[in-house]
């Protein structure tokens, strides 16, 4: 069973006029807060209690940015550029015309440190950073985690399960979206946009062994589970971006007990415009960005966009 939902929200950040598309969030240990937009590939800062200022103006490599993820101990601010725009076509062709790629900003000054071109027919959707700096990267269109090793320069396919796939077109075609890295630093969540499913990925028993992928029950497919991050108690944090119910949810679970049977969903706030990301600091707060694109996913690119855009902030209880 689910628990009640819990009031939407505490606090909204708003974000500045024409910044437009927030998906990709990370945070610094002092809570600094860094914002992407999917619309231009910009990324913002904000001090804690100060304002939001320009790290990163988006440029002719980085035009999108669906996911952050900050590597304080290389000071590298990680993310994801698919050529998102495209994607969000209903109807429209998985990827649009750009390559996608994964680049990494000086996160102090903003310089474009690294930038790194996926596979042909990929699709990077969200990463995560392990302890030894190396990535983990989604494969929307290809059903995969990729694996940038440290200092590396090409992304290599980690694993593939049949699993991992979705059908149809439009948003209903992405497979693999959010990816959150557990606090052993192994253990990968992954889950599918489109078909709902929550999975987590096993290291192999040796080195050379091949990870092991096995499927979380749940009491019901998500729908259309995006950012995910673990908390600080180690249950697993996830949202729903719900395009047909337009009920957006942050959710928690528990996914790394030996609980047997259906894992209960818990509904921390509900009501969310199209929540696409996430993360949470040690002190239990968790900051979610709202792309508010529902309408356009429905009824096509025409549709205006709004006006603002905000970051949620919810509170984890203790």
């Amino acid at each position: 069973m689910s628990a009640k939902s819990r009031p939407r929200v505490t606090e909204q950040l708003p974000l500045p006029p024409g910044f437009t598309i927030p998906n990709g969030i990370a945070h610094a240990v002092d809570g600094t807060l860094y914002v992407g937009s999917v619309a231009d590939g910009r990324v913002l800062r904000r001090a804690p209690g100060g304002a939001w200022t320009e790290l990163f103006p988006g440029s002719e490599q980085v035009f999108s940015a669906t996911s952050l993820r900050l590597d304080a101990p290389r000071n590298l601010l990680w993310g994801t550029s698919p050529d998102a725009m495209g994607l969000l076509r209903p109807k429209g062709t998985m990827g649009g015309r750009r390559h996608a790629r994964i680049f990494a900003l000086d996160a102090r000054t903003g310089a474009l440190r690294k930038l790194v071109h996926l596979p042909e027919g990929a699709l990077g959707n969200d990463l995560t950073v392990a302890p030894d700096g190396g990535l983990y990267v989604t494969d929307s269109a290809r059903a995969s985690v990729l694996y940038l090793r440290p200092g590396g320069e090409h992304l290599e396919t980690w694993v593939t399960d049949p699993r991992f796939k979705a059908q149809g077109t439009g948003m209903s075609a992405v497979g693999p979206a959010g990816i959150a890295l557990a606090a052993d630093g192994r253990t990968l969540a992954v889950n599918t946009y489109g078909p709902g499913r929550l999975f987590l990925i096993h290291p192999g028993a040796s080195s050379d062994a091949p990870p092991r992928v096995t499927e979380v029950e749940l009491p019901r497919r998500l729908e259309n589970p995006d950012g995910m991050r673990f908390a600080p108690d180690g249950r697993l944090l996830l949202v729903e971006g719900s395009i047909q119910s337009g009920d957006g949810r942050l959710i928690r679970v528990e996914v790394l007990g030996k609980t047997q049977g259906p894992r209960a969903l818990e509904v921390l706030a509900s009501g969310l415009e199209s929540p696409v990301n996430l993360t949470v600091s040690d002190e239990g707060t968790v900051w979610v960005t709202e792309a508010r694109l529902r309408d356009r996913l429905l009824k096509g690119t025409s549709v205006p966009l709004p006006e603002n855009f905000w970051v949620a902030s919810v509170p984890l209880s203790r």
